[in-house]
């Protein structure tokens, strides 16, 4: 994993911060202070290791410094169906309450 502190990422996907219900309606924000434009998840695979990662970055705007945070937040899966899944499943808050990241940027 050291390599992967070296940020070389290939993207494999992107998927949407505001994952849909089967009838097409938004099923949440990442975040329940977001809008669906700050919070995004990603599966990148290290360059030099191959480990896959899904990644969950947001921007946490704090008003009263008015200063914006970037926070990615990198979790190890198995495979894309495994992110797939965790997509799918938890919102950007659970996510974190449910597992803790291998790394944060």
């Amino acid at each position: 994993m050291e390599c992967c502190m070296q940020k070389h990422f290939e993207v494999i996907k992107e998927y949407d911060p505001t994952p849909k219900n089967q009838d097409g309606s938004i099923r949440w924000f990442l975040y329940r202070w977001d809008d669906g434009k700050n919070g995004v998840r990603r599966l990148v695979r290290c360059q030099k290791c191959g480990t896959l990662y899904l990644v969950q970055a947001y921007h946490l705007h704090k008003f009263s410094e008015r200063k914006d945070t970037l926070f990615e937040d990198f979790y190890t899966v198995k495979d894309e169906r495994e992110a797939d899944d965790l997509n799918q499943t938890y919102t950007g808050i659970q996510l974190e309450h449910k597992l803790t990241p291998s790394f944060r940027f």
